[in-house]
Protein backbone atom coordinates (compact mmCIF):
# COMPACT_ATOMS: atom_id res chain seq x y z
CA UNK A 1 0.00 0.00 0.00
CA UNK A 2 2.80 2.45 0.48
CA UNK A 3 3.69 1.97 -2.97
CA UNK A 4 0.20 3.08 -4.03
CA UNK A 5 0.01 5.52 -1.92
CA UNK A 6 3.47 7.38 -3.09
CA UNK A 7 1.82 6.86 -6.77
CA UNK A 8 -1.25 8.28 -5.95
CA UNK A 9 0.12 11.34 -4.23
CA UNK A 10 2.33 11.52 -7.02
CA UNK A 11 -0.21 11.44 -10.00
CA UNK A 12 -2.41 13.90 -7.92
CA UNK A 13 0.10 15.88 -5.89
CA UNK A 14 2.38 16.66 -9.22
CA UNK A 15 -0.40 17.98 -11.42
CA UNK A 16 -2.30 19.71 -8.33
CA UNK A 17 1.47 21.44 -7.57
CA UNK A 18 1.79 22.19 -11.19
CA UNK A 19 -1.74 23.73 -11.23
CA UNK A 20 -1.09 25.79 -8.16
CA UNK A 21 2.37 27.10 -9.54
CA UNK A 22 0.87 27.82 -12.96
CA UNK A 23 -2.23 29.38 -10.83
CA UNK A 24 0.28 31.70 -8.99
CA UNK A 25 1.90 32.39 -12.10
CA UNK A 26 -1.47 33.67 -14.34
CA UNK A 27 -2.84 35.72 -11.16
CA UNK A 28 0.86 37.54 -11.19
CA UNK A 29 0.65 37.79 -14.97
CA UNK A 30 -2.89 38.96 -14.52
CA UNK A 31 -2.04 41.32 -12.38
CA UNK A 32 0.86 43.07 -14.43
CA UNK A 33 -1.01 43.14 -17.01
CA UNK A 34 -3.83 45.10 -15.21
CA UNK A 35 -0.81 47.36 -14.56
CA UNK A 36 0.52 47.87 -17.53
CA UNK A 37 -3.11 48.96 -18.90
CA UNK A 38 -3.15 51.58 -16.80
CA UNK A 39 -0.29 52.92 -17.67
CA UNK A 40 -1.00 52.45 -20.70
CA UNK A 41 -4.48 54.65 -20.39
CA UNK A 42 -2.47 57.64 -18.20
CA UNK A 43 -0.07 57.39 -21.13
CA UNK A 44 -2.42 57.61 -23.56
CA UNK A 45 -4.25 60.54 -21.74
CA UNK A 46 -0.89 61.93 -21.13
CA UNK A 47 -0.39 62.07 -25.22
CA UNK A 48 -3.64 63.45 -25.71
CA UNK A 49 -3.00 66.64 -23.21
CA UNK A 50 0.25 67.26 -25.10
CA UNK A 51 -1.34 67.16 -28.62
CA UNK A 52 -3.65 69.09 -27.68
CA UNK A 53 -1.47 71.46 -26.20
CA UNK A 54 0.95 71.47 -29.30
CA UNK A 55 -1.86 72.27 -31.57
CA UNK A 56 -2.98 75.19 -29.02
CA UNK A 57 0.80 76.37 -28.63
CA UNK A 58 0.66 76.41 -32.45
CA UNK A 59 -2.07 78.34 -32.37
CA UNK A 60 -0.88 80.95 -30.40
CA UNK A 61 2.06 81.13 -32.11
CA UNK A 62 0.15 81.76 -35.29
CA UNK A 63 -2.15 84.69 -33.28
CA UNK A 64 0.77 86.37 -31.63
CA UNK A 65 2.80 86.59 -35.50
CA UNK A 66 -0.70 88.02 -36.54
CA UNK A 67 -0.79 90.62 -33.45
CA UNK A 68 2.79 91.86 -33.88
CA UNK A 69 1.42 93.59 -36.80
CA UNK A 70 -0.84 95.73 -34.20
CA UNK A 71 1.71 96.11 -31.22
CA UNK A 72 3.19 99.66 -32.65
CA UNK A 73 -0.63 100.68 -33.06
CA UNK A 74 -1.55 99.29 -29.67
CA UNK A 75 1.08 100.78 -27.83
CA UNK A 76 0.39 104.46 -30.08
CA UNK A 77 -2.94 104.49 -28.47
CA UNK A 78 -1.72 105.63 -25.31
CA UNK A 79 1.09 107.72 -24.39
CA UNK A 80 3.66 106.59 -22.52
CA UNK A 81 4.87 107.88 -19.32
CA UNK A 82 6.96 110.51 -20.97
CA UNK A 83 4.57 111.48 -23.36
CA UNK A 84 2.40 112.43 -20.31
CA UNK A 85 4.34 115.28 -19.22
CA UNK A 86 2.12 117.38 -21.96
CA UNK A 87 -1.10 116.58 -20.89
CA UNK A 88 -1.27 119.88 -19.09
CA UNK A 89 -0.09 121.89 -22.11
CA UNK A 90 -2.43 120.18 -24.37
CA UNK A 91 -4.70 121.39 -21.96
CA UNK A 92 -4.34 124.62 -22.30
CA UNK A 93 -4.11 124.51 -26.12
CA UNK A 94 -7.59 122.79 -26.24
CA UNK A 95 -9.00 125.52 -23.41
CA UNK A 96 -7.31 128.05 -25.59
CA UNK A 97 -9.31 126.83 -28.68
CA UNK A 98 -12.52 126.79 -26.14
CA UNK A 99 -11.77 130.16 -24.97
CA UNK A 100 -12.23 128.78 -21.48
CA UNK A 101 -9.60 129.76 -18.88
CA UNK A 102 -7.78 126.87 -17.41
CA UNK A 103 -5.71 125.70 -14.59
CA UNK A 104 -4.88 121.96 -14.45
CA UNK A 105 -2.29 119.86 -12.25
CA UNK A 106 -1.29 115.95 -12.33
CA UNK A 107 -1.77 114.53 -9.41
CA UNK A 108 -0.53 110.70 -8.05
CA UNK A 109 0.13 107.86 -10.39
CA UNK A 110 -1.00 104.59 -9.88
CA UNK A 111 0.45 101.86 -11.27
CA UNK A 112 0.06 97.95 -12.03
CA UNK A 113 3.52 97.63 -12.60
CA UNK A 114 6.47 97.88 -15.12
CA UNK A 115 5.25 98.28 -18.14
CA UNK A 116 2.14 97.97 -17.29
CA UNK A 117 -1.38 100.91 -17.11
CA UNK A 118 -0.80 103.78 -15.23
CA UNK A 119 -3.28 105.71 -13.98
CA UNK A 120 -2.75 109.26 -13.24
CA UNK A 121 -5.21 111.40 -10.92
CA UNK A 122 -5.64 115.26 -12.37
CA UNK A 123 -7.73 118.10 -11.44
CA UNK A 124 -8.69 120.90 -13.53
CA UNK A 125 -10.29 124.38 -12.45
CA UNK A 126 -11.92 126.46 -14.89
CA UNK A 127 -13.76 129.51 -16.20
CA UNK A 128 -15.98 130.49 -18.99
CA UNK A 129 -19.19 130.29 -20.94
CA UNK A 130 -21.33 127.58 -20.89
CA UNK A 131 -21.23 126.67 -24.57
CA UNK A 132 -17.55 126.98 -24.51
CA UNK A 133 -17.45 124.49 -21.68
CA UNK A 134 -19.60 122.20 -23.67
CA UNK A 135 -16.73 122.79 -26.91
CA UNK A 136 -14.25 121.90 -24.24
CA UNK A 137 -15.42 119.11 -22.73
CA UNK A 138 -15.99 117.68 -26.80
CA UNK A 139 -12.36 118.69 -27.79
CA UNK A 140 -11.06 116.45 -24.50
CA UNK A 141 -13.32 113.49 -25.88
CA UNK A 142 -11.66 113.75 -29.12
CA UNK A 143 -8.08 114.53 -27.93
CA UNK A 144 -5.13 111.82 -27.91
CA UNK A 145 -5.85 110.96 -23.96
CA UNK A 146 -8.00 108.62 -22.67
CA UNK A 147 -9.34 110.23 -19.51
CA UNK A 148 -12.04 109.28 -16.93
CA UNK A 149 -13.65 111.82 -15.47
CA UNK A 150 -14.74 111.11 -11.79
CA UNK A 151 -16.47 114.45 -10.86
CA UNK A 152 -17.61 118.11 -13.24
CA UNK A 153 -18.70 120.47 -10.74
CA UNK A 154 -20.30 123.78 -12.03
CA UNK A 155 -21.03 126.87 -10.12
CA UNK A 156 -22.50 129.70 -12.49
CA UNK A 157 -21.41 133.47 -11.65
CA UNK A 158 -23.29 135.98 -13.73
CA UNK A 159 -22.96 135.11 -16.84
CA UNK A 160 -20.20 132.41 -16.52
CA UNK A 161 -19.38 129.42 -15.11
CA UNK A 162 -16.68 127.75 -13.27
CA UNK A 163 -15.42 124.70 -13.52
CA UNK A 164 -13.51 121.74 -11.02
CA UNK A 165 -13.01 118.55 -13.29
CA UNK A 166 -11.44 115.31 -11.24
CA UNK A 167 -10.45 112.61 -12.91
CA UNK A 168 -7.79 110.21 -14.53
CA UNK A 169 -5.46 110.16 -17.47
CA UNK A 170 -4.22 106.55 -18.63
CA UNK A 171 -0.81 105.83 -20.09
CA UNK A 172 1.48 103.06 -20.43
Amino acid sequence: MTNFRKRLLIIIGVPLGISLILTTILFFVGSDISKRTDQIRQLRRDLLFRTQLTESLALLRKDSQQAKNYVVEIENILPNRDQLVSFPRDLSTIARQTKVELNSSLGQENSEGIGKLRQTDFTITSQGPFDNFIDFLKSLETARYFINLKSIDFTRQDNNFSALLTGRVFSF
